[in-house]
């Protein structure tokens, strides 16, 4: 016998059965194994729906009361300090990072955290948190700290008046 007539002796015909293989029965799961899964499917699904819901009570934002000076030392001749263009100079500032005392906001969330910092002074006014000066006859506390979100973090300027 040939190569290729016992290689054709080898290939089933449409009419054969196919034979059965050893080993590869149905797979039935145990009841122990299910029961795993369905928990820890359901303990996924569950965190899931947890964690896209609100939180119950919103975080209020509080401030921190520090200390503040009449000059910001190293800051005397900035622009727009001495010539009173602006209430607050060396970063952005918006009273929308006081908290209602008027000191730089203090709160956290998902992706976000605000907090005082201690940048203004040097030799003897150093640690201070907030400075005051006057712009337009207005005097305002000027409180540093800083923003950080996921995308980084930035400093800026709480500008509080005090009429």
């Amino acid at each position: 016998m040939t190569d290729v007539a016992r290689y054709w002796d080898g290939v089933p015909s449409v009419d054969d059965e196919p034979a059965k293989r050893a080993g590869l029965g149905t797979l039935v799961p145990s009841r122990r194994t299910m029961m795993k899964s369905i928990v820890a499917l359901g303990g996924a699904l569950a965190l899931n729906v947890v964690s896209a819901l609100p939180p119950g009570r919103p975080k209020s934002a509080s401030a921190a009361v520090g200390t503040e000076h009449l000059n910001c030392a190293g800051y005397n001749n900035y622009s727009g300090y001495n010539n009173n263009t602006k209430a607050c100079v060396g970063f952005t500032y918006s009273r929308s990072y006081c908290g209602s005392d008027g000191w730089f906001i203090r709160s956290s969330g998902t992706c976000y955290n605000s907090y005082p910092i201690s940048i203004c002074g040097e030799g003897s006014y150093s640690n201070r948190n907030a400075w005051r000066w006057t712009h337009s006859g207005t005097p305002y506390r000027c409180a540093d700290g800083k923003v950080a979100t996921c995308g980084g973090t930035s400093t800026y300027i709480c500008s509080w008046s005090n009429p």
